[in-house]
């Protein structure tokens, strides 16, 4: 750049040069006279004038009819100054020949001209020139490619355009070519003219017609170059389109080929920014800003969605280097969407984003140059594309930095770079179709060949099948005789309802076999009857479930039968259950977790009504009574059987039926039912949907069954077994409900005997209990009584009264207990303390009390086992402490 002080015009010169070149030729004694004068005179002229011997630098138009090129050059070059001037005054001023004082640097169009100041906002560009004296053009325009940011453009003091709101904050085209026509009335035929562009900047130090070209011809000529360039840019994104769409749809009907996806996405994206660097966007009417927020926003996603494309097709797992970069640049692209400040995009992009791609090109590399090791012709190919798009996108980059100036290449680079791959994916689908086309020459003689096979394979399987269904046949026909209802009693009715998951056929009869098994019976327990049950699910579906309900058959008829085969005489019910538990729990336990079973095995004593029962994880037990069904347990006490040391949480419940009282049990194949939609397969999880079928269905097993259908589908074995209780005569109240003069006859006795008039005290009891020989109050006050006064023999008939019809009483088995323990009837004190033990192992005073029974047995290794309980219980209890002592040193 420099400054040209010394404007003159050619008349001027020649009147400085006092003699002419013809007669200084022609003269020889004047040359050898004044050579040397003449030497030191253009010497000293051009240190003290600098270019006052050139003319001043305008350029002379020939011809309007053809486009011709304002661009700098050797002869002739644009101004510009960053002081204040008014364009119109400036342009007449100078076209009348007036001098003017406004300091100009030459600059070079296109180009952009670096401020030293970055507080000018506005700059003043000149272009002068000479203009033909005729033309043929109708009109005439000028192009004045790509000014930063805004601008009013004069012609001769006129204004013949302008772009942009100078009072806008926001950039407004700093990438829009300026093509404005110009009346030929404004042109000074054959003379000078002066264009004047006032130009006010976006970005701090940069300005100027920054790319493109600039020029002045027929407007017809100039508008027809601009829209052919734009037409063919145009035409190029229409192939981007199409590519990336069809690449995309190839995605959506095939999904596992991902690279497809980011192919397409790849592909629609670059149209977008190409279409974002055409002038077309400007005919859309949307605001400057926001279109350069999705450019800059494209551009930083670009590049990472290519390399994910290298990635997935070449194969290759994402790693922590990949998964943080591309993190990086999802959080630029995040910066550009919350932000309009277009100064802070160009930094980040050229600062970082730019930068960042040299990371995205290595790993691209790197993923190539390894297939390419490996003899993949696709990844050298797509090498050479990517290195094409490489040096395009460097002549850009330096470009839209404003180190060169050059026309943008990069989008036919990837012209050539996308119909590459695309080529690349269309081979990889013909290779496919020619393997299909391939296997497709034989393919008759292989669908023989085929067909043949799997005939062979399905009579295999109809063999294979027949087989496995006589096996089926003859496990149930082992099963079925197992499984049944053997109940006879009069009082205790008992159903069953069974529906297996798995049927077949064999022999043209369709069976069913499945791993749940029902089983009732009759046993004799110290003189009294008692209805047996047992609903089983084995573990396992179809064979192997069905193996566990065959053993569960097997085992429990031969407790069965055996203990209707031998004495049972002094055997209590809860005994009878723990060995039945026992027994079963030891047999599945040798399978070694192979082979489960979840139970509800019980008793229910037909004078009362008492239920005993162990549930060893099955669904909880259904009481219906009165029209509303409930559960009689709410806790899980024990696993299935099978599993090891599970024995240790052995617990008998207890339960009292009424007159009229329905128990229902069943396998949980009552509750995992599939819900809604079979494709959806949502398993139900409410526990007490199976309360609500039991009050549908009024506790009949076969309306329960059809009400649990209407609710789901089964997807398990399914069984129900119920038990009703319908004794013959009305059971006597356990209380016999007092009177008031019964009340007043206890109030009488208690007070006799705290005055310890011992004697009248029992007479009135006596006579009380001749009232009401079973009433609870007074065999209790009874039975205490006699038990503080240790006179255990009369204690332990009210105790023994009391059991008659409360057996489920572990309060009144410990005092039965301990009464015996004193009379020095240990066996007896054991069992009755084993009763207690079984129906409420907590029960702390039982626990010390049995544990010294078996102290005196010198059982010690049940004494310890029940004094540690104990003790965990009540660590500090005396008691426990002086028989964990009295065990310590026997």
């Amino acid at each position: 750049m420099f400054i040209n002080k010394h404007v003159l015009d050619p008349d001027s010169i020649k009147k400085r040069l006092s003699f002419s070149y013809r007669s200084f030729v022609q003269n020889r004694d004047v040359q050898k006279k004044y050579v040397p004068f003449l030497n030191l005179f253009l010497f000293v002229s051009l240190i003290l004038f600098p270019f006052s011997v050139f003319p001043e630098a305008i350029q002379k138009i020939s011809s309007f009819d053809t486009i011709t090129s304002l661009d700098s050059g050797s002869q002739h070059h644009w101004e510009i100054t960053t002081s204040p001037m008014d364009p119109v005054s400036f342009s007449k001023s100078y076209l009348e020949g007036k001098k003017n004082s406004t300091q100009f640097e030459i600059y070079n169009a296109p180009g952009v001209h670096k401020l030293k100041d970055e507080s000018v906002q506005t700059v003043y560009i000149v272009k002068k020139f000479i203009a033909p004296k005729e033309w043929n053009a109708p009109s005439l325009s000028v192009r004045l490619g790509t000014i930063n940011d805004k601008d009013r453009t004069y012609l001769n003091g006129t204004l013949i355009g302008a772009t942009g709101n100078f009072d806008e904050k926001y950039p407004q085209a700093y990438d829009k070519i300026r093509v404005y026509s110009i009346s030929n009335d404004l042109i000074r035929k054959g003379e000078k003219n002066i264009i004047v562009i006032q130009v006010k900047k976006f970005f701090d130090r940069e300005v100027g017609i920054e790319q493109d070209r600039t020029e002045i011809g027929d407007t017809t000529l100039i508008l027809k170059d601009l829209l052919r360039a734009e037409y063919i840019k145009t035409f190029l994104l229409m192939i981007y389109l199409t590519v990336g769409g069809y690449f995309l749809f190839l995605y959506v009907r095939r999904r596992s080929d991902r690279e497809n996806l980011f192919y397409g996405l790849f592909t629609i994206l670059f149209f977008l920014y190409q279409f974002l660097r055409n002038q077309i966007k400007y005919d859309l009417g949307i605001e400057f800003i926001y279109m350069k927020k999705v450019e800059y926003l494209i551009l930083t996603i670009l590049i990472p969605m290519f390399s994910n494309f290298v990635r997935v097709y070449f194969k290759y797992s994402r790693n922590l280097f990949l998964n943080v970069l591309d993190g990086s640049y999802a959080t630029f692209a995040m910066f550009y969407l919350f932000s309009n400040n277009v100064i802070h995009y160009n930094l980040l992009n050229k600062h970082v984003v730019q930068y960042g791609w040299i990371l995205y090109v290595g790993l691209i590399s790197y993923y190539l140059v390894r297939r390419i090791a490996q003899k993949d012709r696709d990844a050298l190919f797509i090498l050479f594309g990517v290195l094409v798009v490489v040096v395009a996108g460097v002549l850009d980059t330096l470009g839209a930095r404003n180190v060169i100036v050059f026309p943008r290449v990069v989008g036919y680079a990837f012209l050539f770079f996308i119909l590459s791959i695309a080529t690349i994916l269309a081979n990889k689908f013909v290779r496919l179709n020619e393997e299909v086309e391939e296997l497709n020459e034989d393919l008759e003689k292989k669908v023989e060949q085929r067909t043949e096979e799997l005939k062979l394979s399905l009579e295999q399987v109809n063999r294979l099948k027949i087989q496995q269904d006589a096996d089926y046949f003859l496990t149930s026909l082992l099963i079925n005789p197992l499984s049944s209802n053997k109940n006879t009693s009069e009082v205790v009715k008992t159903e069953f309802y069974t529906k297996q998951k798995k049927s077949f056929e064999f022999k043209g009869k369709t069976y069913e076999i499945g791993g749940d098994i029902l089983i009732s019976g009759n046993v004799e327990l110290s003189g009294k009857r008692y209805v047996v049950f047992v609903n089983g699910d084995a573990m396992g579906k179809s064979i192997q479930g069905a193996g566990g309900a065959l053993v569960m058959g097997t085992v429990f008829n031969t407790i069965l039968t055996r203990s209707g085969i031998s004495s049972q005489k002094d055997k209590s019910p809860e005994r009878w259950l723990k060995e039945a538990f026992l027994e079963l729990q030891k047999i599945f336990e040798s399978f070694d977790g192979s082979m489960y079973i979840s139970i509800v095995l019980g008793l229910v004593e037909e004078s009362s009504g008492l239920l005993y029962y162990i549930n060893a994880e099955h669904p909880w037990t259904v009481l219906y009574r009165d029209g509303i069904a409930s559960y009689i347990e709410d806790e899980l006490t024990l696993r299935k059987i099978g599993i090891p040391e599970n024995e240790e949480h052995l617990t008998i419940k207890t339960f009292r039926m009424l007159p009229g009282d329905t128990i229902v049990i069943g396998s949980d194949g009552r509750d995992d039912l599939l819900i809604g939609k079979a494709e959806d397969r949502i398993i139900n999880e409410d526990q007490d949907q199976f309360l609500r079928r039991v009050e549908e269905g009024y506790g009949d097993l076969r309306e329960v069954y059809e009400k649990i259908l209407k609710f789901g589908t089964l997807v398990d074995d399914f069984t129900l077994l119920k038990i009703t209780y319908h004794p013959k005569t009305e059971l006597p109240s356990t209380t016999n409900l007092p009177t008031t003069s019964f009340q007043e006859t206890l109030d009488r006795g208690r007070n006799l005997l705290e005055k310890n008039r011992i004697k009248e005290g029992l007479e009135t009891f006596e006579k009380a209990l001749e009232l009401y020989p079973k009433n609870e109050t007074i065999l209790k006050l009874l039975g205490r009584f006699y038990l503080k006064e240790k006179d255990y023999a009369k204690s332990i008939g009210y105790w023994e009264a009391l059991l008659d019809r409360n057996a489920d009483s572990s309060y009144y088995l410990y005092h039965a207990s301990l009464c015996y323990k004193m009379l020095k009837v240990y066996q007896k004190a054991a069992d009755l303390g084993e009763r207690a033990f079984l129906q409420d192992p907590s029960f702390l005073r039982n626990l010390i009390n049995l544990a010294d029974i078996y102290r005196i047995l010198n059982v010690l290794p049940r004494a310890n086992e029940l004094i540690e309980r104990a003790l965990r219980i009540d660590p500090k209890n005396g008691k426990a402490i002086q028989v964990k002592n009295s065990l310590g040193s026997a």
